[in-house]
C-alpha cells in the first residue's frame, strides 16, 4: 500500500465513525502540551515482537511484563557507535517492567545487544559490535488512569514515557534518554490499528500502522527514543 492509498485509508476510517469530532477535539487536547517534546525525529525506534505479561498484589495492584524488542539506531547516536552516514544499527533487547496499576508509575530495564549485517544479507542483521544495559522511571498513567480532557473526564490514552539511562559494556559512564511508546489502537469496530502522532502538521494526530510495525501480523507497540 502507498502512503498516499494509506493516508486515504485513514481518513475514510476516520470519517466512519460518529465519535470523531469529540476524538479529535480530545487528541488535539492531548497532542498540543506534547508537541514540542515528542515530535522530535527519533535517534532509535524499536518495537516490542513479544511479551508476556502478569498481574500481581490485591491491594496495590502492579503490572509486570517482559518483553523482546528489536529495531534501529540512527548511526553516531549511543546506540550505534558507527560514524555518522553509516546504515543504521539493528538493535535487539530484552526488557522488564513493573507498574503500578493504581498510579501508572513503576521502573523499567534490561540488556540490549547492537548488531549490523553480516555476509548473508537476506536475513536480519546479527554481527554483534556492542552490548549494554538500561534503566529508568516509566510513567504508564496515560494508557492505565487516562489524562483528563476538555470535558472534565479522563481518558484513556495509548501511549507513556519514560527517562533512563543506559551504558555501554567496556565504556566509562552512562548515557542519559528519555523514551515514548506508543500502543497500537482501533478507531472502531474496523480494527485498522493506528499509533497516536504528535507531528503538528498531521490534523488527525494518528497515523497507521504501517505494515513494517508488525509482528506475525500483529501491531506492535513503537518505543521511540532520543539521547
Amino acid at each position: 500500500m502507498t502512503m498516499k492509498n494509506e493516508e486515504d485509508a485513514m481518513r475514510r476510517d476516520l470519517r466512519r465513525t460518529f465519535l470523531m469530532p469529540a476524538l479529535l477535539a480530545l487528541l488535539a487536547f492531548v497532542a498540543a502540551p506534547l508537541f514540542g517534546a515528542t515530535a522530535l525525529a527519533a535517534d532509535a525506534t524499536l518495537y516490542e515482537l513479544t511479551e508476556n505479561m502478569k498481574l500481581v498484589g490485591k491491594d496495590s495492584p502492579r503490572r509486570r511484563a517482559t518483553s523482546e524488542l528489536m529495531g534501529t539506531a540512527n548511526a553516531g547516536t549511543p546506540l550505534c557507535p558507527m560514524p555518522v552516514g553509516a546504515p543504521p544499527c539493528t538493535i535487539n533487547a530484552t526488557g522488564s517492567d513493573n507498574i503500578s496499576l493504581v498510579t501508572g508509575l513503576g521502573k523499567f530495564g534490561g540488556t540490549f545487544t547492537v548488531v549490523v549485517q553480516d555476509n548473508n544479507t537476506v536475513d536480519s542483521p546479527e554481527f554483534v559490535i556492542a552490548k549494554g544495559k538500561f534503566s529508568g522511571k516509566m510513567d504508564f498513567s496515560p494508557a492505565v488512569l487516562g489524562i483528563l480532557g476538555p470535558d472534565g473526564n479522563r481518558h484513556i490514552t495509548p501511549m507513556g514515557t519514560v527517562v533512563g539511562k543506559m551504558h555501554l559494556d567496556g565504556v566509562r559512564g552512562d548515557v542519559p534518554f528519555t523514551g515514548t511508546f506508543f500502543l497500537p489502537f482501533a478507531l472502531d469496530a474496523s480494527g485498522t490499528a493506528y499509533y497516536l502522532d504528535f507531528n503538528p502538521d498531521n490534523p488527525y494526530h494518528v497515523v497507521p500502522v504501517a505494515d513494517n510495525e508488525r509482528a506475525l501480523g500483529y501491531p506492535t507497540v513503537r518505543f521511540e527514543i532520543n539521547f
